[in-house]
């Protein structure tokens, strides 16, 4: 496997799902976009970063909303590519999630949050990508 893709390894089926770091980012801002998440922003920092390559940033209107982005997106990847996440973080106040992919950080957050840390210019050196808001399943 190599260091672009993303392998994990379902307990239950025992089968390891092979996706490039680019690809997962697209299927989750597309999963994003299916869920009216706004203002999605998908960043690539493998040449500015050390520890992801792409960031998927998104904002969620309200609590409820950011915990149902969180939700479907984890639970979609878990059903059709058998891709876990490493680790979560802000579940508990849902004003920002951080879901770690290892390869790829999804950023959830509230408009004020979003607004007050605005990682786009913080990571403003990261080169944004373009995903198909209406495609296909597989990317």
């Amino acid at each position: 496997m190599t260091k672009k893709q993303v392998g994990l390894i379902d307990k239950k089926k025992k089968k390891i799902s092979k996706l490039s770091s680019l690809s997962l980012a697209k299927i989750i801002a597309k999963l994003s976009s299916d869920k009216k998440a706004e203002n999605i922003v998908v960043l690539d920092v493998k040449k500015i970063s050390t520890f992801c390559d792409f960031f998927v940033i998104m904002t969620g209107s309200v609590d409820i909303h950011i915990e149902s982005l969180k939700e479907y997106i984890i639970t979609t990847l878990k059903r059709d590519y058998n891709v876990y996440p490493h680790h979560v973080e802000g579940e508990e106040y849902n004003r920002w999630v951080v879901i770690d992919y290892t390869s790829v950080v999804v950023h959830i957050m509230n408009p004020e949050l979003r607004e007050f840390y605005a990682l786009e210019r913080i990571w403003s050196k990261g080169k944004k990508v373009s995903y198909d808001k209406k495609g296909k399943k597989n990317i």
